[in-house]
């Protein structure tokens, strides 16, 4: 039709002034058809071209990926949860105590595993031979059931390298982040321990997770070497004393520094997952110092004095009769301690050394309910209290303070308060008078003192008193020669089904060093201790064990808190203390 077309136009008669372009537009058409035709096979050609070269570029990768792997296996990274992975460099912070000994770190290491091996005998066998720790037989049905199949964790170079050399191609080696701690079990109820995830599950390994301190080391106010001394020689008590547990705690009497606190038995942060089951992790993590609430006996009888010297209803030159009937009950009278002969008259300072509960029972009477509650919860002892880790205990207060709980209380019963609690309300006392809040975490000022509790004055007449109980009452065995020690044993029957005897005991001292001015509180307990004659314990007792173990535990530790040590300053406490010599009458 475009033929017959043109032969047309060009027979068609011209006018002047007629456009004549059209007379050559079919031979224009033709012309760009054929270039058109043209541009299309050269842009198909090079499209293919194109696509071979992305294909063989894309080929290649693959390759050389797969050789990679095949070469130099377990490249991927096993990364921790992002709520605790600061970075890779350092996904969790070191922590120091307060000499900057590293106590945790966090380290990259590898482990093993296996995904459907061909022959699972076969697999177990020579896994066996370079990793012993298996059961032959236990791993046989595991890479039977399951199609992943854990073999090893935090592997060394050499297992490493042997697992390679095995034969065994299916094993797969990731890279993977561990927490370690340096000084196992040490301090392991301060510290805690983190999981697999690296997220914490106790101590101030789970404060790190949940409170998300990523950005720096953490230093806290424990020294090491002082909670080794201290772990240490509770652990030979329980030995010797046959005892259940033990626990201990030195703070710092101005600052409120946790120093060191030991709970026994311990535990091992590094193995716990591999060692314990998971009833056995809850027993073991137990913080006896920050998370129980005990009776402790007549080191509560220290509160009771001092709340009567500060509410100024009784002076250290009264007297009080120790044979008195207290009723306790209808047809019951009060007794002291496994009924102690007890004097007629004696003064509020002898009323601690021969640790009497009938003198105590009648100066809480003379104070009464509502001031003696008032005082023991500006002490500290009624309240919840604020810690760096998330395992704190509460106090067990009675259902309703009676007249028969004042009486109970001001002696050491009926009352469960959290150790810690206790050991900073002593602080309170013999520092001077003023507050502290115990802390976990080390302090640039060493004076943290709050606001006052007690006067200077009673605070005084405390330490004299309780250096008269290691001068010559039960806890003579705490005392150690130029530093003074003050101190008060306790000894509590252990309540069960409704009322004390049958279940054994509790003993407790409570001192402070050195005496003429305190630095140190110190606090040690034991759980049903027992007599040992072969040893020379002769009782079960404060005054056989935990008034000795304190005394012990005082003499490796001073040395290192750089504490005083002053003989001569000694024998002037309290001598020099004419004010409150004056008033004492222990010849009475």
């Amino acid at each position: 039709m475009g033929r017959i077309f043109k032969n047309k136009l060009r027979k068609a008669k011209v006018i002047a002034g007629d456009d004549l372009v059209h007379l050559f537009a079919p031979e224009k058409i033709d012309l760009d058809n054929d270039l058109l035709n043209t541009n299309i096979l050269q842009v198909s050609r090079e499209r293919v071209h194109l696509a071979k070269f992305f294909f063989i570029f894309i080929f290649a990768i693959f390759i050389t990926r797969s050789t990679t792997l095949a070469i130099f296996p377990g490249e991927i990274l096993s990364e921790p949860r992002k709520v605790v992975s600061k970075t890779i460099r350092n996904p969790l912070p070191e922590i120091f105590d307060r000499n900057d000994k590293l106590l945790a770190t966090t380290v990259k290491t590898k482990r093993a595993s296996i995904r459907n091996p061909v022959n699972p005998e076969e697999t177990a066998r020579l896994i066996k031979a370079v990793l012993p720790s298996w059961d032959e037989g236990r791993l046989i049905k595991k890479l039977q059931k399951k199609s992943y199949v854990e073999l090893a964790d935090n592997i060394s170079d050499i297992e490493y390298y042997d697992i390679l050399n095995s034969g065994v191609a299916e094993v797969e080696f990731h890279p993977v982040w561990r927490r370690i701690y340096t000084n196992q079990e040490l301090a392991s109820h301060i510290i805690g321990y983190s999981g697999r995830d690296l997220v914490g599950l106790s101590g101030i390994e789970k404060t790190i997770t949940k409170s998300e301190l990523l950005q720096e080391d953490i230093k806290l106010s424990i020294d090491i070497t002082v909670q080794f001394h201290l772990e240490s020689e509770i652990q030979k008590g329980i030995e010797l004393y046959n005892a259940d547990s033990g626990f201990g705690i030195i703070i710092d009497a101005k600052s409120g520094e946790i120093i060191a606190s030991a709970s026994l038995p311990t535990f091992d942060p590094n193995r716990i997952s591999q060692n314990y089951s998971k009833d056995k992790i809850k027993e073991s993590t137990f913080n006896q110092v920050m998370q129980g609430s005990y009776e402790l006996g007549s080191v509560m009888k220290i509160m009771t004095l001092a709340m009567a010297l500060e509410e100024d209803e009784i002076k250290l030159d009264d007297v009080f009769d120790d044979t008195v009937c207290i009723k306790i009950s209808k047809n019951r009278c009060l007794n002291n301690y496994r009924n102690q002969s007890a004097e007629t008259l004696i003064t509020p300072v002898d009323c601690l050394v021969k640790s009497s509960n009938r003198c105590m029972a009648q100066i809480a009477q003379i104070v009464g309910r509502s001031k003696q509650q008032s005082f023991l919860q500006e002490v500290g002892l009624l309240d919840e209290y604020f810690l760096e880790i998330h395992e704190t205990g509460i106090p067990i207060l009675p259902k309703k303070w009676s007249d028969n709980s004042m009486i109970t209380i001001s002696f050491g019963q009926g009352l469960s308060v959290v150790p810690l609690s206790f050991a900073s309300g002593v602080a309170s006392i013999v520092n001077g008078g003023y507050r502290i809040q115990p802390t976990l975490y080390r302090q640039i000022k060493n004076d943290l003192r709050g606001k006052s509790i007690v006067s200077e004055g009673v605070s005084e007449k405390i330490r004299y008193a309780m250096r008269q109980v290691v001068i010559k009452g039960s806890g003579s065995k705490a005392n150690v020669p130029g530093y003074a020690v003050i101190g008060k044993t306790g000894t509590a029957d252990i309540p069960c089904n409704g009322s004390y005897g049958g279940c054994g005991n509790r003993t407790a001292f409570v001192g402070a060093f050195p005496g003429w001015d305190p630095q140190y509180i110190l606090l040690v307990s034991f759980e049903r201790p027992k007599t040992n004659i072969k040893e020379g314990v002769n009782g079960n007792s404060s005054y056989w064990n935990a008034g000795p173990a304190a005394g012990a535990i005082i003499k490796l530790t001073a040395p290192l808190l750089s504490v005083e040590y002053d003989k001569v300053r000694e024998i002037e406490y309290p001598s020099s203390t004419k004010r409150i010599e004056q008033f004492s009458r222990e010849n009475l």
